[in-house]
């Protein structure tokens, strides 16, 4: 039996010996908590395809999981072709590297060896990026509910004044009450924590993330790079009131999920930040110079850590 125990999906000793013949992967996903996924392999596609990016620059997941357990991505990829309803002119089925991955030992060792780990309503181990404020960002293997200040470490979650959870989709939570939540993705924001140490300004890691998502939003895209552009010098006359009246009004775009995102994503840096905001539209920053990029979003720049199990 494989381990129970994490790191498992990231385990050097993840594949051992011949994959299973004859599995029932719908049963099996339905009885592992996926019964979502279970539904999308009966309707019919033309192929599969493998999600190798995360959608999130800031999020590095699936390349992780390509590179670390490549062998367990084409194993689980054969199963769902197994499975597939194949038809020439229908879509193709769009899978996650790391769903595939997870596909894979699934139908290694059991549902109930899946399920061990997690919550009920979250079964499994997940993959997450986690940006510490110093050196490169780590991919760890973990499972919804553990504390953040776990997945950061005792030294960098003592020096976290604020915690963006959620990537450039995701919000900004004061340092204190963000140590304290149990880790749980939601929505749209991407598998990502990134910690902004004391010293270093949050006007200038928010002004990053418009332009980091302004290619997601669909028809706001000019806009978001406006907006990133008044973020860089609010000393401007209007750039401060302008960035305060998008993120206030581009919430309400719900026709636009990426828009809304950056926006409250910003609306939550104007509340955690205010006397940064503050500094910044008077002309003067009082943080320290960078050395190191608190949400480096260069593709390949991470780092793979060994599991960490829920507190």
């Amino acid at each position: 039996m494989h381990r129970l125990t994490l790191p498992r999906l990231l385990a050097q000793d993840a594949v051992q010996g011949p994959p299973p013949v004859g599995v029932d992967l719908h049963a099996l996903l339905t009885e592992a908590g996926s019964a979502d996924l279970a539904e999308r392999l009966r309707e019919p596609a033309a192929r599969v395809l493998v999600i190798s990016g995360d959608g999130d620059p800031t999020c590095h997941n699936n390349e992780t999981v390509l590179r670390r357990a490549p062998l367990l991505v084409e194993e689980g990829l054969r199963h769902v072709e197994a499975a597939l309803r194949q038809a020439p002119f229908a879509p193709p089925l769009a899978v996650a590297a790391e769903t595939l991955a997870q596909i894979a030992l699934i139908a290694r060792y059991g549902a109930a060896w899946f399920r061990a780990v997690g919550t009920p309503a979250a079964p499994g181990s997940v993959l997450c990026t986690v940006h510490t404020g110093t050196g490169l960002p780590q991919v760890v293997e973990t499972a919804v509910g553990t504390p953040v200040r776990t997945l950061l470490g005792a030294d960098h979650a003592r020096t976290a004044q604020a915690v963006l959870l959620g990537g450039v989709s995701g919000v900004w939570v004061p340092g204190p009450r963000a140590l304290d939540t149990r880790w749980e993705p939601r929505g749209e924001g991407a598998r990502v924590i990134a910690a902004l140490p004391y010293g270093r300004c949050g006007v200038a890691v928010s002004a990053r993330m418009p332009r980091l998502a302004a290619s997601r939003c669909r028809g706001g895209e000019a806009e978001a790079l406006r907006i990133a552009s008044a973020l860089d010098d609010l000393s401007v006359p209007g750039a401060f009131d302008a960035v305060v009246r998008w993120s206030t009004q581009a919430t309400e775009r719900a026709d636009d999920p990426a828009t809304h995102a950056a926006a409250r994503l910003l609306l939550s840096a104007l509340a955690v930040f205010p006397r940064e905001f503050e500094a910044h539209a008077a002309g003067r920053c009082t943080a320290q110079p960078w050395e190191a990029e608190p949400c480096g979003a260069e593709r390949g720049a991470a780092e793979p850590m060994t599991g960490i199990e829920p507190a």
